[in-house]
């Protein structure tokens, strides 16, 4: 968890940029404002986002069979290890 935050995966990076960007009321698990709906919220967000790109942006390709930043694949992976992180929350 705490690899999350000195090096979040670019998955990560997206959640935690649109979390800090939502309102909050300062409790934990309380009202609709609460820091576990918001991070609930910036996942929702991150998917969007990542989908948006997924259907508009102009792909680069794959190199040594390695997903290049910025190719389809590359935003592909991003989205599937969000829907694995939004999972991982349902179940908490």
């Amino acid at each position: 968890m705490i690899e999350d935050i000195i090096n979040p995966t670019p998955a990560r990076q997206l959640i935690n940029d649109f979390y800090y960007q939502l309102p909050n009321n300062g409790f934990l698990k309380e009202g609709l404002l609460s820091c576990e709906k918001r991070y609930n919220e910036a996942i929702t967000c991150a998917l969007v986002c990542i989908d948006h790109m997924i259907r508009i942006a102009p792909w680069g390709g794959v190199i040594d069979n390695e997903v290049e930043d910025g190719s389809k694949e590359y935003y592909i992976k991003i989205k599937e290890e969000l829907i694995q992180i939004q999972n991982d929350q349902m179940e908490i």
